[in-house]
């Protein structure tokens, strides 16, 4: 298949069924650089080519007179669908999964982006395989010499090699992701054992959790504005700090405010295809492993309770929220009114509206993640000894410092701790 991330052309775009996203489908369209010149809608979809036939012959005429060089379906359609449509509007047919694909293809940087990607073409097209040889099959099918059983011809033989090949690049595909598989095992590990807390970025496409991630840990990544600009979980180290030794990083109420990372994750979208469900293997397992998710939304988009509702219902299929604390982000504030602002407010309870153009909610939103973190950890007071200093410096970082103070047996701390390091310090505390 020509990769269509390679390709800049004029497509008209066309969907069918109840449930149409053809602003979406513009969306993902122009992603890839395709310029959309018209659009075809019918509200039934055709069980034998996804457009009936006066549709079929309407998109016909609007493709020549357009001059347009693909049509682009807002579904995943079957080989037998695409043949019959391509035949009838006379130019090439692309489906939403392989648009998808191909902006996956595009955008992936890391190695195991890449390996995704290819495993989802590999499954995308091997049922798709017997329409590419059709025209060796008409070469086959003749008796054998002796007059007896058919015997297989070229088209047979080259679809049987394929379709070896295909399963056989798929198995080697798998081996090398399982074993990505196990290195975020590993890492995650790593982190449980340090005791830092967890926050996972989760969201639809495009919503601004890149940007959230380069304002509260300077992390640089690209924040292009187009669907799926990030395609690999990035996590980094939001650092504790203090100021004038009252204010927590935030410039809020804390004390010291404790480390935690901050895991940045592939976005959703509807009618995701179900060949790239294993690029989404790394963001599920963050958000599962999270303490809190950041549940990213675009305030200005149209479909903003559909499209928070669609990744809630994903991370809910997979057990990725059982539970835990989930802070509504509302990002993109500056598009949208004083009234709006006050009415998604009421509308997502607890929610923090942010801006990345006027730099705006930031210091909330990480109010917020502290206010989560404090809520999950056990409240202490410790004296720990001179002589055990290694253990109190161990606290700065991983624990909430509400104050310290030094004594001559020791130093005095109020801390929120981790539950799971709570009893290493239960010999420190003050009281028993």
């Amino acid at each position: 298949m020509e990769s269509l991330s390679r390709v800049v052309g004029r497509v008209v775009l066309a969907g069918a069924g109840d449930v149409r996203h053809m602003g979406e489908l513009r969306r993902l369209s122009e992603t890839l650089g395709l310029e959309v010149c018209g659009e075809i809608e019918q509200a039934r979809r055709d069980p034998s080519a996804y457009l009936g036939g006066g549709k079929r012959a309407e998109l016909n005429e609007m493709v020549s007179a357009l001059g347009a060089g693909f049509v682009v379906a807002d579904d995943e359609l079957t080989a037998s669908e695409a043949r019959v449509l391509e035949r009838d509007a006379g130019v090439a047919v692309v489906d939403r999964t392989e648009l998808i694909i191909r902006i996956f293809e595009a955008h992936a940087r890391d190695a195991p982006s890449k390996l995704q990607v290819e495993l989802a073409e590999m499954e995308y097209l091997l049922p798709r395989v017997r329409g590419m040889w059709r025209h060796l099959e008409r070469l086959g099918g003749g008796l054998g010499s002796s007059g007896g059983a058919a015997v297989r011809g070229p088209g047979e033989q080259q679809l049987e090699y394929d379709r070896r090949e295909i399963r056989a690049r798929m198995e080697k595909l798998r081996s090398r992701l399982a074993g990505e598989r196990s290195a975020r095992g590993v890492r995650r590990a790593r982190l449980r054992e340090a005791g830092i807390p967890k926050a996972a970025l989760v969201g639809y496409t495009n919503a601004g959790k890149t940007t959230i991630l380069n304002r509260l840990s300077n992390a640089g990544r690209s924040t292009k504005d187009r669907l799926f600009e990030t395609l690999e979980t990035t996590t980094r180290r939001v650092e504790g700090s203090s100021r004038d030794g009252v204010a927590g990083a935030s410039g809020g109420k804390h004390g010291f405010a404790p480390d935690f990372t901050l895991t940045d994750t592939v976005g959703f979208i509807r009618k995701l295809p179900t060949q790239l469900v294993e690029s989404f293997a790394s963001t599920l397992e963050a958000a599962s492993d999270a303490d809190l998710l950041i549940l990213c939304a675009d305030a200005s988009s149209p479909h903003l309770d559909e499209e928070v509702e669609t990744v809630k219902e994903t991370l809910s299929e997979s057990g990725s929220l059982s539970g835990k604390p989930i802070i509504p982000a509302l990002n993109k504030a500056d598009l949208i009114s004083v009234p709006e602002s006050a009415r998604l407010s009421a509308r997502y309870g607890g929610s923090v509206l942010t801006s990345a153009l006027g730099g705006e909610g930031f210091g909330p939103l990480l109010d917020r993640i502290y206010e989560e973190i404090s809520a999950m950890r056990e409240r202490m007071e410790v004296l720990i000894p001179h002589s055990s200093y290694e253990d109190a410096a161990r606290l700065y970082g991983m624990a909430e410092i509400h104050a310290s103070e030094d004594r001559v047996d020791g130093v005095l701390m109020d801390v929120s701790l981790p539950a799971s390091f709570a009893p290493s310090y239960s010999r420190y505390k003050v009281g028993l």
